[in-house]
């Protein structure tokens, strides 16, 4: 809003002076135009003569019979003083073209002169203007005794008289406002021009060289343009930010590729171990290291557990590479909870109480219809299940438990384990994440790739459900997965 303010105020003192300028132009042109000593009204200059040469007509027209007809000279004389008084001059003229009288002349003629009434006696304004800026205009005269004309006063009038000077000042400002505002448009385009150049083009031309710089994957050099807080400020802020955001998300992809580098070597490395243990079992087999049927059942179940171990491995690794491509798969059907939950929990509890840990089985288990997959929930009862085995210690306890309510039904399993440190509560489910164990800060808190809680949070969000946990230190850890329920879902049935 900064520019375009800017802008408004620049377009409108550029109108202004646009304005002052046509108007000073328009005014010097109409002054030009209506100078009165330019005139061509006949009427203008015919009243004024009229006007300045009244009081002699009247005289002329009272005494018409003495001057023009008796050539009294007394009657003459007094002729002078009018015509000095109303300052005229005039000739009078009888019809014949005799001049009886010039108030010109400074003394009397000794031979009255002639004038050509065809070519001297001009009663209109077009040829009464001589070359000496004099107005020639002839009125009859009427003689009101004998109620006829009986000759013609001719009045010699300057332009001076007839017209008013000229006002010039008026046509200087003018002339002046518009050359002041011709000089403040000027100095308006020049200051636009260096405005639009120092506050547009040059920080655009900035963030070209900062796109170009992005793009050739340089993302640690800083836009800031200073100056005022404009748009295009703004802007490169607004540009700078989106930097900022390419250049932790570059840091995140190079992170993760990392991460999945170590991913592949740490589960190379673990598939290895059992790999390799598995092996020497048989190999211990067929070199007949078994002698009995205990011995070869200790063996068996060796690598059975190391066997398992793998599956596991391989499966957190498919899940991992299946939702990185976007197309890990949820199948979810409509299954009555009671009978799934059961066997997923009767073969970990047989798993927990083989490890020397106490196991809590739930009092009853809510049977109703619910969508879920059963497979990859096992995979997640799985998941938390070995993650409290490896943070409990002999003597310690797990149990999983069910709480229902007419909106959801919430599935705990707690232990009484290690419990997980404060500053590892907000990564447990990322991926990669391998939190420290609370009574050893040099052990990690899960021993594989950071998968499993990260994979459990994946699949029961891809249910629609929602996953949860409370710990505290030495006190243990109580995950806790909520099922939305629906009015479909059928009346309660409790299996012990």
């Amino acid at each position: 809003m900064i520019l375009k303010r800017l802008a408004v105020r620049w377009l409108l003192a550029a109108f202004v002076c646009l304005a002052l300028i046509v108007g000073s132009g328009t005014y010097i042109l109409l002054a030009s135009r209506d100078d009165p000593l330019s005139t061509s009204d006949s009427r203008w200059v015919i009243n004024q003569v009229r006007l300045h040469g009244s009081e002699v007509m009247v005289y002329l027209e009272q005494h018409a019979s003495r001057s023009l007809l008796a050539d009294d000279p007394e009657a003459l004389a007094e002729l002078d003083p009018l015509c000095q008084k109303n300052g005229v001059q005039m000739r009078l003229v009888r019809l014949d073209g005799t001049v009886v009288f010039d108030s010109s002349s400074l003394s009397p003629p000794t031979v009255n002169p002639v004038i050509d009434l065809k070519y001297d006696l001009h009663y209109d304004f077009y040829e009464a203007r001589d070359e000496h800026d004099q107005f020639s205009i002839a009125f009859p005269v009427v003689s009101e005794s004998l109620g006829q004309q009986v000759g013609n006063a001719i009045f010699s009038v300057p332009a001076s008289l007839v017209f008013a000077a000229p006002d010039r000042t008026g046509p200087l400002v003018a002339y002046l406002t518009m050359l002041g505002s011709a000089v403040v448009l000027i100095v308006l385009l020049v200051g636009a021009v260096i405005q639009f150049k120092r506050r547009i083009l040059l920080p655009v031309g900035q963030l070209k060289l900062h796109a170009e710089a992005i793009v050739r994957g340089r993302f640690e050099e800083k836009i800031d343009l200073g100056g005022r807080p404009d748009e295009i400020v703004q802007f490169a802020a607004s540009f700078d930010l989106m930097r900022t955001e390419i250049l932790h998300l570059n840091h995140q992809q190079k992170m993760q590729l990392q991460e999945s580098k170590e991913l592949i070597s740490n589960i190379s490395h673990d598939i290895k171990t059992p790999l390799t243990i598995v092996k020497a079992y048989i190999d211990a087999i067929r070199e007949g290291a078994c002698t009995d049927e205990e011995t070869f059942m200790d063996y068996i179940r060796v690598m059975q557990v190391n066997t398992d171990k793998m599956v596991r491995l391989v499966d957190d690794l498919l899940i991992h590479a299946l939702r990185e491509s976007g197309r890990i798969s949820i199948e979810l059907r409509e299954q009555y909870s009671g009978e799934v939950f059961s066997s997923i929990i009767k073969p970990l509890a047989h798993v927990v109480r083989t490890s020397g840990i106490t196991f809590i089985e739930p009092s009853s288990i809510p049977n109703i219809l619910i969508p879920i997959d059963a497979a990859r929930l096992e995979q997640v009862f799985a998941n938390l299940i070995s993650n409290a085995i490896k943070h409990t210690t002999l003597g310690d306890t797990i149990q999983i438990s069910f709480d229902q309510t007419p909106e959801s039904l919430t599935i705990v399993i707690a232990d009484t384990g290690q419990g997980i440190l404060p500053k590892d509560m907000p990564f447990i489910f990322d991926r990669y994440f391998k939190g420290e164990s609370s009574s050893s800060p040099a052990a990690a808190w899960t021993d594989g790739a950071g998968l499993g809680l990260s994979i459990c949070k994946t699949i029961i969000e891809a249910h629609g459900d929602s996953i949860s946990f409370k710990s505290a230190k030495g006190e243990g850890t109580a995950f806790y997965l909520t099922f939305p329920l629906t009015p479909s879902s059928c009346k309660n049935l409790f299996i012990s």
